[in-house]
């Protein structure tokens, strides 16, 4: 009875080891074949080397006569290239093609300096200054006259200090200085300049304002016959206008009323002249 048990138990390991080297076959089979496989995929599909050289192969093939020189070969369709030059222009008459190459020619010496250049500099390094833009458009007097023939100052410049004013009945700066004159007589330009405007003011009448360098004179009480206009370039001792009247002041005798300022400041009018300013 123990007897036949052993051999029924032996017989079941036997099957168990049959079964499980029957499987392990079977796997190494089964790995043996994956493997295969993939290395067939590879080598078909995945070296770029092999493509390219089955590319060039397959090339090689379909243009059986690229190798042999004597070979017949058909001719490829022409592209033109693009042409890197720059665009030029042509003339209906002219054709592109009859147009001679340029043939090379000696190099060119680099040119010296621009004449131009050269008389420019030889102008600059003259004695001769250049004008500037905004120069005048008048020599300027190098000294300046009285506006009218008698020099009687019938009021003086008040340099900001308040005078009494026999017209207005108040005390207030003069701001200019007051000429004795007949009515009538003519204002003379004190120096060479140019008229900038004229206009009427309700305290100062008409106004004559001319430019004398760097000064501005304003010629007040004027006649409304001016005889210079706005734009004009004077002379010094040359007729402006004539003396009538100046309303702020009409209780004084017959005067030139005569103002002058620099950069909207005023100054006393005498020194100006005289050249003390």
């Amino acid at each position: 009875m123990n007897g036949k048990r052993f051999s029924e138990n032996k017989a079941r390991r036997n099957g168990f080891y049959l079964a499980l080297a029957v499987c392990l076959v079977a796997v190494g089979i089964a790995a043996w074949s994956t493997f295969d496989a993939v290395q067939g995929y590879i080598a078909a599909n995945g070296d770029p080397g092999s493509s390219t050289s089955s590319g060039a192969s397959g090339s090689s093939q379909e243009n059986p006569g690229s190798d042999d020189p004597e070979a017949p070969r058909s001719p490829a369709p022409k592209t033109p290239a693009p042409s890197t030059r720059p665009y030029t222009a042509v003339k209906p008459s002219e054709s592109p093609s009859a147009t001679p190459k340029p043939r090379p020619s000696a190099p060119t010496p680099a040119p010296s300096a621009d004449p131009q250049d050269t008389q420019t500099g030889e102008e600059t390094s003259g004695e001769e200054p250049q004008v500037p833009v905004n120069a005048p458009l008048y020599e300027i007097s190098g000294e300046m006259i009285y506006p009218l023939s008698s020099k009687e100052v019938s009021k003086a410049y008040s340099a900001g200090a308040p005078v009494y004013s026999s017209t207005m009945k108040d005390w207030r700066v003069h701001a200019g200085m007051d000429l004795s004159a007949e009515s009538g007589e003519q204002v003379l330009a004190c120096g060479n300049g140019m008229v900038k405007e004229t206009y009427t003011d309700n305290m100062l009448g008409n106004v004559m304002v001319v430019e004398h360098g760097e000064y501005l004179f304003y010629y007040c009480g004027l006649g409304e016959n001016y005889l210079c206009s706005p734009g004009d370039v004077v002379s010094m001792g040359q007729a402006i206008g004539t003396v009538t009247a100046v309303p702020a002041e009409s209780a004084d005798q017959a005067h030139l009323h005569l103002e002058v300022r620099r950069d909207s400041s005023y100054l006393n009018p005498q020194a100006v002249l005289e050249g003390e300013e």
